[in-house]
């Protein structure tokens, strides 16, 4: 320890040197204020012995300047002895900044205690001054990661959906990330998806949890997946990312326009309402766990179907909805968001009349979850598509034709079905010629690939544990596919007369026609040639089966 000894009477002076010597202490000796004050500018001191009554002034009014001059740039510890025992003194150099006193003659033992227990007590400020700047800055670290993390995370969330007309959403984050994500797009085949999933807690660590799905299930909807293989896909990549005790709740809503129908899936979240044309709400439950419990052979998505035509809203929403307690520790509860639903009978909008209602018995408190709110006009967003469908286009002429081979490998790793749709797109062919064509096309490639090329057997998907082996053998087989493997499409299109043709033709070895025209409301094969039949003018399959020819007209039904 350096020690800087401000003291006129050199006997006293040569005492305390060779006493804090003794105890490896350095020391520097100044007679007059001013010497001091040029010692601590100059030179580096951990500890100020000072007395008091100096030949050019008080020691005790040079005490301030002594600490904020000191080269450290720190508060300097100081202790003062003087041959003046007066309160009032003692009193005044503690008002000025001394941090302890001793009256002469004094006890060179208890001066060592005295300057070791000072000592201790500025080394534990510094110490804490440190330690206060470091978590400030990984504070302002921690910070600046936060907020690039928030930024891609809303960039990415934000390009999950657009504003659509007739699909009214409210989200709001209990804290700086929201663990509720929604995601609604249009699939090829024309059918609206509407996602709505909330995982486990809330904050960054839900907000993780939730963001992988954007992605997969954004992708799987541009491919023109159902919604059970969305469902299915989603919660294989939860169970494989997702730690054990971190989950994801899902509501997925596919609106099909042709058929006019709704598929529904719920697994984990509150009641999905249905808003009749009569006022009366009809609850549909979860039917299934949360997406990233269960094993892909043990999950079950148990999707239902709603005649859309009957529904004039679908509501459906996180558990901060109902879970939010106000003031009082009463929760929102189902009943109360039933009852709103019910009542309201005036032109305010449904979304509105609930989030009001919910602000005011919230009385502006935190929120303890995150909170996702979302309706579905279906009466309007029906209407919407309907008269879309009936826009008379100009009168146009001309003919595309088009034929691709994709041999070996890149059977499994291109994208037929896109390349399809883009080519429609492409030609503008109208909405629902298109939508049908995308359906047939899209099956039957799945069939070529599936069945033709891969080998694999329809009757392992009569349950959802045998639809996970058939996910998985597909994924094998594909990975092994021959380099003499073909599949070869051959598309004309003609403006005129709205008409569709074309043909796929697969390597494969051909199936049983017979056995594929069976078709099993409660399984999940042997529907594909039904359902082709159902959309197309005509079909026509060459023996062995592996050659099959549609052709698709716009005013078919």
């Amino acid at each position: 320890m350096r020690v800087l000894i401000i003291e006129d009477d050199s006997l006293f002076a040569e005492i305390l040197q060779t006493f804090l010597e003794g105890n490896d202490c350095t020391t520097v000796v100044a007679e007059t204020i001013s010497d001091a004050t040029l010692q601590v500018k100059s030179s580096h001191f951990d500890f100020v012995l000072l007395d008091n009554h100096l030949p050019d002034g008080d020691g005790i009014h040079c005490i301030e300047k002594l600490k904020t001059v000191n080269q450290s740039g720190r508060s300097l510890p100081i202790i003062m002895i003087t041959a003046d025992h007066r309160q009032h003194n003692m009193l005044e150099a503690f008002e000025y900044g001394v941090d302890d006193f001793l009256a002469k003659p004094l006890s060179l033992d208890l001066l060592w205690q005295k300057m070791q227990r000072v000592k201790s007590v500025y080394d534990k400020e510094v110490q804490l001054a440190r330690q206060a700047y470091e978590l400030n800055a990984l504070l302002d670290k921690q910070a600046q990661e936060e907020e690039l993390a928030r930024y891609v995370y809303e960039h990415v969330a934000s390009a999950a959906h657009n504003d659509i007309e007739h699909i009214n959403t409210y989200l709001q984050a209990s804290s700086t990330f929201n663990g509720d994500l929604f995601i609604s797009d249009i699939s090829p085949n024309g059918n609206r998806m509407v996602i709505l999933a909330d995982a486990t807690g809330h904050g960054l660590a839900a907000a993780i949890s939730v963001l992988p799905l954007v992605a997969t299930i954004k992708a799987m909807i541009k491919k023109g997946l159902s919604l059970a293989h969305i469902v299915h896909e989603a919660n294989k990549k939860l169970c494989s990312d997702l730690p054990d005790d971190k989950f994801v709740a899902l509501i997925g809503v596919e609106v099909n326009f042709y058929l006019q129908q709704i598929h529904l899936f719920n697994g984990g979240m509150p009641d999905v309402i249905a808003l009749d044309f009569n006022h009366k709400t009809h609850r549909h439950p979860s039917t299934t766990m949360a997406l990233g419990i269960l094993e892909p052979e043990d999950f079950d998505p148990n999707i239902i179907t709603l005649e859309a035509d009957s529904i004039k809203n679908l509501f459906f929403f996180s558990d901060g909805l109902v879970e939010q307690e106000n003031p009082q520790k009463e929760p929102f509860g189902m009943h109360r968001v039933t009852q709103l639903i019910e009542n309201n009978k005036s032109t305010e909008p449904l979304l509105s009349h609930i989030v009001n209602h919910f602000s005011v018995f919230n009385e502006m408190q935190e929120l303890q979850d995150d909170l996702s709110i979302c309706d579905v006009e279906v009466k309007k967003l029906l209407d919407k598509q309907a008269n879309t469908d009936l826009i008379i286009r100009d009168n146009k002429s001309g003919k595309v034709c088009a034929s691709i081979l994709v041999e070996g490998g890149l059977i499994g790793r291109s994208d037929i079905v896109g390349w399809f749709d883009n080519l429609m797109r492409s030609v503008d062919v109208s909405g629902d010629l298109r939508q049908r064509a995308f359906t047939v096309f899209a099956e039957l490639i799945s069939n070529a690939i599936d069945h033709g090329i891969l080998k694999l057997d329809s009757k392992l998907k009569t349950d959802y544990a045998g639809f996970a082996e058939y996910l998985m053998l597909k994924e094998e087989r594909l990975i092994a596919i021959g380099d003499e493997e073909k599949i070869t499409m051959q598309f004309e299109y003609c403006e005129v007369s709205k008409e569709m043709k074309f043909d796929i033709i697969d390597s494969g070895p051909g199936y049983d026609l017979q056995a594929s025209t069976v078709m099993d409301d409660e399984s999940l094969s042997g529907r594909g040639l039904s359902l082709i039949e159902q959309l197309c003018k005509s079909v026509t399959i060459t023996p062995p089966g592996n050659q099959t020819s549609v052709v698709i007209k716009e005013s078919f039904k």
